[in-house]
């Protein structure tokens, strides 16, 4: 799903070519389509890999959402959602529960002050990404 990555895009917008952390990214953990390396959190999303610090994530969750065809049973797909400063900024879809448990259970390891669950929103209007 990765292949060769030549540049990845930081939460700050900017393309970055930095060999080490093109290095930390192909040494990183993959766990479905996320990586986890020592310094960052790498994903793909609409073609585009981003790298995240862990201690960027304020906020790790599960959302589990359901799908219900006509005459078949309902299935269910996971995302893992990633917030800072009370906006989700990633939503990444998974098949397996496991896999988003998985990240988030690694994630407090490599970031111990990060939160995990849903927290509404105070005026109950959810912010979408940043």
């Amino acid at each position: 799903m990765f292949g060769k990555v030549k540049k990845l895009k930081g939460v700050d917008k900017k393309i970055t070519r930095d060999a080490e952390i093109l290095a930390d990214f192909e040494r990183a953990e993959t766990i479905g389509r996320v990586r986890l390396g020592e310094r960052f959190l790498y994903y793909r999303d609409l073609g585009v890999h981003y790298y995240v610090p862990y201690g960027y994530i304020d906020r790790s969750f599960n959302r589990i959402s359901e799908v219900q065809p006509d005459d078949s049973p309902a299935y269910y797909y996971y995302r893992l959602i990633l917030v800072h400063a009370e906006k989700e900024f990633a939503n990444l879809i998974f098949h397996k529960e496991e896999d988003v448990d998985l990240i988030i259970e690694r994630l407090r390891a490599f970031n111990p002050e990060m939160k995990v669950g849903y927290v509404p929103p105070a005026d109950g209007k959810r912010r979408y990404f940043a």
